[in-house]
C-alpha cells in the first residue's frame, strides 16, 4: 500500500467515525424524547396529581414521572402531610380506608407536620430522649425551589445522603448530656453504644433507600416539587428548636397561595395534555 492510499484510507475511516459520533449525537435527545413519550408513568402522573400544577418553564415529562414515583410510588404525602386523624392525608368523605373513594386534601399535601416521636436513647432522671421528628414542608418557596429553598444540587445530597443542612436536631454534647442528667430537656439527640444516631443526618426519611434512585428520577421529584402549590403550615406543632421547617414563604398572599383554585383542579389537569 502507498503512503497515498494509505492516507486516503485513514481519512475514509475518519470521516466514518466523525460521522457515526455525529449520528450518535443527534439521536440521543430524540431517543430521550421518545422515552418521554413511550413511558405511560408520565401521563399516569398527571392524571393521579391531587393539585394544579404550574407547568411554567418545566420540563413536562419530568413533572408528571415526578408525580407518579411522588404520589404512587413513594407515598411522601403520607409522611409530609399536616392532615391529622381520621383523615390524615385524605379528604373528609376521601379516605379509601372508611371505604370511600380516594380524595386526597389538597390544603394539607406535601406540607409536613406529621410526628415521628423521638429517636435518641431515654437518659436522665425523666428518661429523656430527644426532640420529636417533625416531617418537613415539601411545597415550594415563593421562588419555586422545593422544600422551603432547597437546591436540586442540595437536595440530590439529601435524597442520596440524608444531609440535615438545617441540623435541627444535633447530636447531643457532652455538655448537653450533663444537662439532660440534671433534669434538663435541650434540643439534641441523647445517644448511647448501639443507638448512635447522628443528628447530622435525617433520622426518619428513607434516604437509604432513595439513595438508589437514578439522577433522572430524582430530578423528576424535584421538578413536580417544584410544580405543586406553596403552603405556608402555620397548624402543625413545629419542631423544637429551630429554624421552623414547617413554615414557608409563599411570597403575596401568603398560606392563600396554598390553597387557592383547587375547585379548578379538574380543568387544569385536563389543559395539560393539550
Amino acid at each position: 500500500m502507498t503512503i497515498r492510499s494509505f492516507a486516503k484510507l485513514v481519512g475514509v475511516v475518519a470521516t466514518i467515525v466523525v460521522l457515526g459520533l455525529s449520528i450518535m449525537t443527534i439521536r440521543a435527545p430524540r431517543a430521550q424524547a421518545d422515552d418521554d413519550r413511550s413511558d405511560s408513568r408520565i401521563k399516569i402522573g398527571f392524571e393521579i396529581a391531587p393539585v394544579p400544577l404550574n407547568l411554567a418553564g418545566k420540563n413536562r415529562a419530568k413533572v408528571g414521572l415526578g408525580s407518579y414515583l411522588v404520589n404512587a410510588v413513594g407515598d411522601c404525602n403520607g409522611c409530609h402531610t399536616a392532615g391529622g386523624p381520621p383523615n390524615f392525608n385524605y379528604a373528609a368523605g376521601g379516605n379509601p380506608y372508611f371505604g370511600q373513594p380516594n380524595v386526597v386534601d389538597p390544603t394539607v399535601y406535601l406540607s409536613g407536620g406529621q410526628n415521628f416521636g423521638p429517636v435518641g436513647t431515654p437518659t436522665g432522671p425523666n428518661g429523656y430522649s430527644g426532640p420529636a421528628m417533625i416531617s418537613r414542608n415539601l411545597t415550594p418557596d415563593k421562588n419555586g425551589l422545593p422544600e422551603g429553598g432547597h437546591t436540586l444540587s442540595e437536595f440530590k445530597q439529601i435524597m442520596r445522603h440524608g444531609t440535615d443542612f438545617d441540623q435541627i436536631h444535633p447530636t447531643c454534647t457532652t455538655a448537653q448530656i450533663a444537662e439532660i442528667n440534671a433534669g434538663g430537656t435541650p434540643v439534641c439527640i441523647p445517644t448511647s453504644p448501639g443507638n448512635t444516631a447522628d443528628g447530622n443526618l435525617l433520622q426518619i426519611m428513607p434516604w437509604p433507600t432513595f439513595s438508589h434512585m437514578s439522577d433522572r428520577d430524582i430530578e423528576a421529584i424535584y421538578e413536580y416539587l417544584s410544580a405543586v402549590p406553596c403552603i405556608d403550615n402555620t397548624t402543625s406543632t413545629p419542631p423544637d428548636g429551630a429554624p421552623n421547617e414547617l413554615r414557608n414563604d409563599c411570597g403575596n398572599g401568603g398560606a392563600d397561595r396554598g390553597v387557592r383554585d383547587y375547585s379548578t383542579h379538574q380543568t387544569t389537569k385536563s389543559h395539560q395534555f393539550r
